[in-house]
């Protein structure tokens, strides 16, 4: 709990914001932040032994590609260090995957609760000794109506409820069938950045997020699910994946 709390809820969300407030747009954070699927296949397979089948690795390679060629457009507008600090958040995302799949809680939205109250202390601590208690105490006083509602929105709905939601479906599926369906997010985060934040959407932008899709689709078809497998009398011993340590809830 308490290294999932240090790695997601501090290091992954740090990394994130600190990149976007350099200089990275935020819809493409959202499809740069999803080779979190890429680091969870790796760390997975060298931390769980789960190995992924071929087609999965295809799909990946494809996803890979196309964030690549999102990537290819950096310049003053998509500054480097700032699209390297929004790919280390990924990769903390990644090994935070592995880090659930490992623990397979049993309550998923407790787990969240506590790994938030893990984060919260040692964010005080930084955003006090990065910005100071006077910026800080200012960004509280000038705080508005939209302010408290993106924060509302962040930390109940996109945090609490969605991560609590992910976590329950990466112990009851293994970590590498789960994590390429979070390549999703990048349509809803650039179409929404365009509409609300009048982001410019670029040719290379809807390629590069046409291949993340179809690799998502090809690995995520291609990956045996954790019920089948645990169903199996050889599960635990099949290509290394180890069992369960806890009962599969029903659908």
């Amino acid at each position: 709990m308490i290294a999932i709390g240090l790695g997601l809820g501090v290091i992954k969300f740090s990394l994130l914001f600190v990149g976007m407030a350099a200089g990275m747009p935020a819809g493409l954070s959202s499809l740069v932040l999803q080779t979190q699927a890429i680091f969870t296949v790796i760390f997975a397979a060298i931390l769980l032994r789960e190995r992924p089948v071929r087609l999965q690795i295809a799909g990946l390679a494809i996803a890979a590609l196309g964030l690549g060629l999102v990537a290819w457009r950096l310049g003053p507008d998509r500054p480097p260090l700032a699209f390297a600090l929004v790919l280390a958040a990924a990769g903390a995302w990644g090994l935070s995957n592995v880090g659930i799949r490992r623990a397979a809680p049993g309550d998923m939205l407790n787990f969240i609760v506590w790994v938030s109250a893990v984060a919260t202390p040692v964010l005080i601590g930084l955003t006090l000794a990065v910005d100071g208690p006077a910026a800080d105490l200012a960004a509280i006083r000038s705080m508005s109506w939209r302010s408290v509602a993106a924060l509302l929105f962040v930390s109940g709905l996109a945090t609490l409820w969605a991560w609590a939601a992910w976590g329950a479906l990466i112990r009851r599926h293994s970590a590498t069938t789960v994590a390429p369906f979070s390549m999703l997010v990048p349509f809803f985060g650039i179409a929404s950045a365009a509409l609300i934040l009048d982001e410019p959407v670029h040719a290379t932008d809807v390629i590069g997020g046409v291949l993340v899709v179809g690799g998502v689709l090809t690995g995520a078809f291609a990956a045996p699910s954790r019920a089948r497998n645990d169903a199996r009398p050889d599960a635990g011993r099949d290509e290394g994946v180890r069992s369960d340590p806890a009962p599969v809830p029903p659908s």
